[in-house]
């Protein structure tokens, strides 16, 4: 966008959409910055979500909708769309910065500058209990920044704008510890303004932000010496549960709602309008807050998530990043694996390296050689766990020192399989050997959802199907989940196996397919039947058959 550019939808897709990849990126590194209270949610995750919501209603406008209009979508979008309290309070900063260029007429630098500063003042507002050193700092530095290169000289170019402005965010990120001393004394920067430098750089330099030289995480200061921050905001978190959701009604007294919710937990944020209000609150008893809510209008984006375990969850991973096995054995394995809840299963077989990938995001050789490099053992095993990666896979053998072997595993169903009878103990031959006899020994099936019409090994599909598929051959194209599974589990019994194992996707038929899993256990008492959240996308679930 030049400095003097309407804003359009097509503008406003590409920005937002630019931005929510950066985010996406880098969500796991924004992740694991959450150490301090208990994490609400993941900022990452939390921050890229409301982004997607906005990019996705963005996706459903009129291209000539007028600039006005395109700022209160966008306003809204972010509001029905805001997860966690970084989601809400960025929520916030779209809005006051909607608020001004939808009255602005053409974007100007001086415009952005304003723009800013609305933001911040509409976030600081929103937040009951501002703290410096947190999101709401980053912003403010960074509206001052604008605020200053425009009064010093005048209408510059928009893209010299936003290039000063983020080099002043990240400068404000590395600052964050040293004005709040919980950071100082987990020893890392802000997650929330490191994300929304993230954000910002991702929509001013078309969705790959640089990976900032700043030190994300810094030595702990067991003297904290800088500006205190009240003890009370110092504590953890008292309470169990985050709980938000949209409140849609009419007359909404936004005030007395807060009065009567701060009785209830803390973190609390209640920002919106008299039709439309989003909360978020930590408390210990979640149904009293919805209840509240539900005599005073309708309930949407319900969320209730349980921060004890996300803590524990997040120590894991840390955990398991950061400690190498202390005995490596002689055989290390690294597999490819989508989804926490396949990754923890890996995991729990005594697999210590995992590379993020699968379908539709296939990961490279670098990204293998890098893992590999880390390992300890003189032998080490890929499970590539997909038939796109064992190509990527087979070219590590001959690029690394060590004795890498591959088990061509094509499916994650089929890795576990494989790893269920990997031993450290013994050498990388043996080891690869025992696992590829575990391969030949399972059938492994796929349900998906056919995204086109297709005619595929002879079975019709449309689109929207629900579709198995056994050993990659298409076997079944049904309406519904529920037949889909019938006829694939049908044939996954045939030959006498006895014994299978599901997988269910991270998606919104996750329930339904847990439901359906129930049922095909009692139908079938002879069969064992073992059900996991492997937290895959794509797929609501992966069956494997012995």
């Amino acid at each position: 966008m030049s400095s003097t550019d309407v804003l359009t939808v097509s503008q406003a897709r590409a920005s937002v959409t630019a931005g929510f990849e950066a985010l996406e990126e880098r969500k796991q590194e924004i992740n694991d910055l959450n150490v301090y209270p208990v994490p609400d949610g993941d900022t990452g995750t939390n921050l890229s979500l409301t982004l997607r919501g906005v990019r996705d209603t963005l996706g459903r406008l009129s291209p000539a909708l007028e600039q006005g209009e395109l700022c209160s979508a966008i306003a809204q979008a972010a509001l029905m769309g805001a997860r966690g309290n970084s989601g809400v309070i960025l929520s916030q900063i779209v809005r006051g910065a909607m608020e001004v260029l939808g009255h602005s007429g053409t974007v100007t630098s001086a415009v952005i500058a304003r723009s800013l500063r609305h933001a911040t003042d509409t976030a600081y507002r929103a937040v009951r209990k501002p703290v410096e050193g947190t999101m709401l700092t980053v912003l403010r530095d960074m509206a001052e920044a604008a605020e200053r290169i425009v009064g010093d000289r005048g209408d510059v170019e928009s893209r010299v704008l936003l290039e000063a402005v983020i080099a002043e965010g990240w400068r404000s990120v590395e600052r964050t510890p040293s004005l709040l001393r919980v950071l100082a004394d987990a020893g890392v920067v802000d997650a929330g303004g490191f994300g929304l430098v993230v954000l910002l750089e991702g929509i001013a330099r078309g969705g790959r932000g640089t990976v900032v030289p700043i030190e994300t995480h810094v030595e702990r200061v067991p003297s904290f010496e800088g500006v205190l921050i009240p003890e009370e905001e110092e504590e953890e978190s008292a309470y169990g549960y985050c709980t938000s959701f949209l409140l849609t009604g009419q007359d909404l007294d936004k005030d007395s709602l807060e009065d009567e919710l701060s009785r209830l937990g803390d973190s609390l944020l209640v920002v919106g309008g008299a039709g439309q209000i989003k909360i978020h609150v930590h408390t210990d008893d979640p149904g009293r807050v919805l209840a509240i809510g539900t005599s005073l209008g309708v309930l949407s984006e319900i969320e209730i998530d349980n921060m004890s375990e996300q803590a524990a969850a997040r120590a894991r991973r840390l955990a398991e990043n950061e400690a190498l096995p202390a005995d490596p054995g002689l055989t290390q394995v690294v597999a490819v694996v989508a989804g926490e809840g396949n990754k923890r299963l890996f995991r729990n077989l005594g697999v210590d390296f995992i590379v993020d990938g699968g379908q539709s995001m296939n990961p490279s050789t670098e990204d293998l050689m890098r893992a590999i490099s880390r390992a300890k053992a003189p032998s080490v095993i890929v499970l590539p766990n997909n038939g796109n990666v064992i190509m990527t896979a087979d070219q590590t053998t001959r690029l690394s020192d060590k004795n890498v072997l591959v088990v061509p595993s094509r499916s994650v169903q089929a890795g576990l399989t494989a790893a269920v009878v990997y031993d450290k103990r013994n050498e990388g031959e043996l080891n690869a050997r025992e696992m590829r006899a575990a391969l030949e020994g399972v059938v492994t099936a796929d349900i998906t959802q056919a995204v086109r019409d297709s005619l595929v090994d002879g079975v019709q599909v449309k689109a929207q199907d629900f579709i198995g598929l056994i050993d990659d051959k298409v076997v079944v194209a049904a309406p519904d989940l529920g037949t889909a599974l019938d006829e694939v589990f049908a044939v996954l019994l045939d030959g006498g196996r006895e014994i299978v194992t599901a997988l269910v996707g991270e998606c919104e038929q996750a329930d339904e397919a847990r439901s359906l899993l129930e049922r095909l256990r009692a139908d079938h008492p002879e069969v064992e039947i073992e059900v996991h959240d492997g937290g895959q996308p794509f797929y609501p679930v992966l069956l494997a058959a012995e």
